[in-house]
C-alpha cells in the first residue's frame, strides 16, 4: 500500500515537472529547432544525447569502483603492516637461538675434554692460547665471541677427522671456525694442526622481579605497623 502511494506520488511529481518544462519558453524554442532540422542532424542529436546519457550513467558506478580499488589497496597495505609488526612481536618474544656466553675458561675446559677424550697424549697437545674478542669478522656488535685457538701435534688423518666433527659439535652456539693442518717434521702419515674453536652468546636480560600480590579489591596489603604489632 505504502509502496503504491509513493508510486502515484512520483508519478504526479514527474508529470509536474514535464508539464513546467513544456510550458517554459526555453524548452519550447529547443523544440522548434529541432524540428527544423534535417532527419539526418536529428537522429545526430539523438544519437549523441544517448552517448551522452550512457557516459553519465557509466560514470558513478566507475567512480564507485575506483574507490573501491583504492580502499582495498590501502586496507592491503594497512594488512602487510599489521602482519609485518606481528612477525616482529613474535619474534621479540621468540628466544634467542644463541645461548648465554661462555667464559675462557669453561671454553678451555670443554676443548680439553674433547682432546681427553680421543686419548691424545699430553707430548701431541701443544699451546692453547685465547683468541681477541671480536676477531670473527661480519659479526653483529651485539653477539659477544669467545675463542681459543689450540695446536695438536702428531695425529693422523682419522684422528683429525675426529676431532674436528667433535670441535664442530660442542654444542649451541661454539663452532670451529678456523683449521690450519701441515705434515708433521719428518712424518709421512702424521700430520700438525692448530684449531680455532668461538662460542658465540647474548647477554641475558634480567627480568623484573615478581610484584607484590595485591589484596582482594586491587589493593596491596597494608604492612601492619610496629604499634599494631604490639
Amino acid at each position: 500500500m505504502a509502496f503504491e502511494n509513493l508510486k502515484d506520488q512520483l508519478k504526479e511529481q514527474w508529470g509536474e515537472l514535464s508539464g513546467k518544462i513544456q510550458e517554459s519558453t526555453a524548452y519550447n524554442n529547443l523544440r522548434e529547432r529541432y524540428e527544423s532540422l534535417t532527419p539526418t542532424a536529428q537522429r545526430g542529436i539523438l544519437i549523441g544525447a544517448s552517448v551522452l546519457a550512457v557516459l553519465c550513467l557509466l560514470y558513478f558506478p566507475y567512480g564507485y569502483y575506483s574507490a573501491s580499488q583504492d580502499t582495498m589497496a590501502q586496507f592491503e597495505e594497512n594488512r602487510a603492516l599489521i602482519k609485518g609488526l606481528l612477525r616482529a612481536s613474535r619474534s621479540a618474544k621468540t628466544p634467542s637461538p644463541l645461548p648465554p656466553p661462555m667464559d675462557n675458561g669453561s671454553l678451555r675446559g670443554r676443548v680439553d675434554a674433547v682432546m681427553r677424550t680421543n686419548r691424545l697424549l699430553p707430548e701431541q697437545i701443544g699451546e692453547m692460547s685465547d683468541i681477541p674478542a671480536g676477531a670473527m669478522k661480519d659479526i653483529p656488535a651485539s653477539v659477544i665471541q669467545t675463542g681459543v685457538a689450540v695446536q695438536i701435534k702428531k695425529i693422523n688423518v682419522k684422528q683429525m677427522t675426529a676431532l674436528s666433527a667433535q670441535f664442530q659439535n660442542m654444542g649451541s652456539g661454539t663452532k670451529l671456525m678456523g683449521l690450519d693442518i701441515v705434515q708433521s717434521t719428518g712424518q709421512t702419515h702424521y700430520y700438525d694442526m692448530i684449531v680455532k674453536i668461538v662460542n658465540f652468546g647474548l647477554p641475558q636480560v634480567a627480568d623484573s622481579g615478581p610484584e607484590e600480590p595485591a589484596a582482594k579489591g586491587g589493593k596491596r596489603a597494608i604492612r601492619p605497623s610496629q604499634d599494631e604489632d604490639l
